[in-house]
C-alpha cells in the first residue's frame, strides 16, 4: 500500500490509502504509525491531512451530503419542485452518488442498531440543516401543516428515516437495487402524506385523548 507516484500521475491522498486498506484488509489499521509505516509516509504527513481514522470517515459521509446539495442546487429546475418531489430528487441522487463507492457504506457505515457514532455526526449536522430548510418552504408553501414544536422535530426524523434508507440499500440484493428505489418512493410518500394531512393529527388527537382516559379516577 505503499504510495508510490509515477511521473505524471498524482500521489494518492492519505483518504485515498485508508479506503483502499479498509476495503482491502475489512478493519481499520492497527494504529496510525502502523498504517504510515505500510504506506511508506510519515506520520507527519498522515496528520496534515487528517487528525484519525475515524475524522476520514466522518468527511467522507459528511461530503456525500454536500456533494448530493450541490447537484441539486445546480439544476435549474430543483427549485421549483413540491416537498415531495425536492425529497425524492435528494435521496435519488444521494444513492446514485454514494453508488460510485458503495463499498464504502456496506463495510463502514454504522448499521441503526448502534448507538449514533461521531463519525456521522458532521454528516447528520449538514443534512438536518438542508432539511430544515426544507420543512420551512414546506410549511410556507402548504405542504407541510404547520405544527409549531413539532416542526423541529422533522429534521432528525428525515435524517433517521435516511439511516434506515442506507440501512437497506446495504443489503439490498435486487437488480440495480431497485427495492431500494421503491422503498425510497414509498418511504417519502408516507412523511409527505403525514406531514400535510390530517393523519398525524388525528393520531396526536387520539393520543391525548386517550391519555386523559387513562388518567382520570376510577
Amino acid at each position: 500500500m505503499a504510495a508510490k507516484k509515477t511521473k505524471g500521475t498524482k500521489a494518492p491522498s492519505i483518504s485515498d490509502l485508508y479506503w483502499h486498506h479498509v476495503l482491502t484488509e475489512g478493519s481499520q489499521p492497527r494504529s496510525v504509525y502502523a498504517f504510515c509505516q505500510q504506506a511508506g509516509i510519515e506520520e507527519s504527513t498522515f496528520y496534515e491531512q487528517a487528525s484519525s481514522f475515524d475524522a476520514i470517515e466522518a468527511h467522507y459521509w459528511k461530503s456525500c451530503i454536500t456533494e448530493t446539495i450541490q447537484v441539486l442546487d445546480a439544476d435549474e429546475d430543483y427549485a421549483g419542485y413540491d416537498t415531495q418531489q425536492k425529497l425524492l430528487s435528494f435521496y435519488y441522487t444521494f444513492f446514485a452518488h454514494v453508488q460510485r463507492h458503495r463499498s464504502r457504506l456496506v463495510e463502514r457505515f454504522p448499521c441503526m442498531k448502534k448507538m449514533m457514532p461521531s463519525s456521522i455526526r458532521p454528516m447528520r449536522s449538514t443534512f438536518t440543516a438542508w432539511a430544515e430548510d426544507l420543512i420551512q418552504q414546506g410549511i410556507e408553501n402548504g405542504d407541510i401543516a404547520d405544527r409549531k414544536k413539532l416542526n423541529d422535530l422533522y429534521p432528525k426524523g428525515l435524517f433517521e428515516q435516511l439511516r434506515f434508507l442506507i440501512d437497506y440499500y446495504q443489503k439490498d440484493t435486487s437488480v440495480s437495487f431497485q427495492d431500494t428505489d421503491a422503498l425510497v418512493e414509498k418511504s417519502v410518500r408516507f412523511f409527505t402524506d403525514s406531514a400535510r394531512s390530517g393523519v398525524l393529527d388525528s393520531a396526536l388527537d387520539l393520543a391525548r385523548f386517550m391519555l386523559r382516559r387513562v388518567q382520570l379516577p376510577n
